[in-house]
């Protein structure tokens, strides 16, 4: 899963950014609402933790104008406001969930897995496929009962598979959703995590090639 953090306060964006890390989330970060735009233009996401007192465009004109685009990525914003004129107007532009600085960090964890499982693509947070088993929630892979040691970056390219199974996930989606924008791959690193994935899944016939393109899984 990846996470845009928009937050001016240089000190908080990179205790966030950390945090999220520790936690298994991929995360770009960026300091005002210009910036946070292109970013979103070029990179898909699955959570904008965004703050509403920004440079150059505030956070609730970045919502507003997300939302007009069509763009219905979940947000979460970030205000040092308490005021309840404020939460109605982050909510009515298309917020998802509000928070008030200074907050405490299970309170944000909680509330970021919340709206991921909201938009969840998936039925069910439990996927068989042959003979293994993932738990998208837990973020835990089994084969025949037994539990596999994964990296998070792993689990984000086995995760981007399951979620769109008979689909070609191409190698410019991949590196979008499990690499951040200081460590862009090339197409062989991505290779090379795929082979390392499928020897952890001991297997070659769950992920497919798709020549010059990408991969699924059937």
């Amino acid at each position: 899963m990846k996470i845009l953090v928009v937050e001016d306060n240089t000190e908080l964006n990179h205790t966030l950014k950390e945090i999220l890390e520790l936690n298994g989330f991929l995360v770009d970060t960026v300091f005002d609402g210009e910036q946070a735009l292109e970013y979103l233009n070029l990179y898909d996401y699955d959570l904008v933790i965004l703050d509403i007192m920004l440079p150059k465009i505030d956070g609730f004109k970045v919502c507003q104008l997300m939302r007009e685009k069509g763009d219905y990525t979940p947000v979460l914003m970030l205000t040092a406001k308490d005021a309840t004129s404020d939460k109605v107007k982050g909510l009515d532009i298309g917020a998802d969930d509000y928070l008030v600085k200074p907050f405490d960090i299970e309170e944000l964890l909680a509330r970021v897995r919340a709206l991921i499982r909201r938009v969840s693509t998936e039925k069910s947070n439990i996927v068989q496929i042959g003979d293994i088993t993932v738990d998208l929630e837990k973020r835990e892979v089994y084969k025949d009962g037994k539990s596999l040691i994964i990296t998070p970056k792993l689990f984000c390219i086995l995760e981007q598979l399951i979620r769109n199974r008979g689909k070609v996930v191409t190698y410019e989606s991949l590196m979008n959703k499990c690499w951040d924008i200081t460590d862009y791959p090339s197409r062989e690193t991505v290779r090379a995590n795929i082979k390392l994935l499928r020897k952890i899944l001991q297997s070659k016939d769950i992920i497919h090639n798709v020549s010059g393109v990408g991969y699924k899984i059937e």
